[in-house]
């Protein structure tokens, strides 16, 4: 599924994001969501988060790692979950174990 918020800012932004696009060979929804994707990563972000949130919630941590340009690049990109690790049972003895 794919959100598409209508996103409403001041033209000092739209010429902001305007330049980059020209600049870059990123179009505009990839710049917006580059600028979210490394918001959510960013002291400095969350800090100005951490002086407007509503006592007694706690912020939301991003599904995302740094290291996962895809979410950003890709407006479709689902994140893979990691495969769970083996149940590794070592019997050294004295204890039996009996499965089903």
């Amino acid at each position: 599924m794919v959100y598409r918020p209508t996103v409403r800012y001041p033209d000092i932004y739209k010429n902001y994001v305007d330049d980059l696009f020209k600049a870059t060979r990123l179009d505009r929804n990839q710049i917006i969501r580059l600028a979210l994707f490394t918001a959510a990563h960013s002291s400095e972000f969350n800090d100005i988060l951490k002086k407007h949130k509503i006592d007694d919630v706690t912020l939301p941590r991003p599904e995302w790692g740094r290291d996962e340009e895809r979410a950003w690049m890709d407006q479709n990109y689902i994140k893979k979950k990691p495969e769970p690790a083996p149940i590794r049972v070592i019997n050294k003895g004295g204890i039996t174990i009996r499965l089903g």
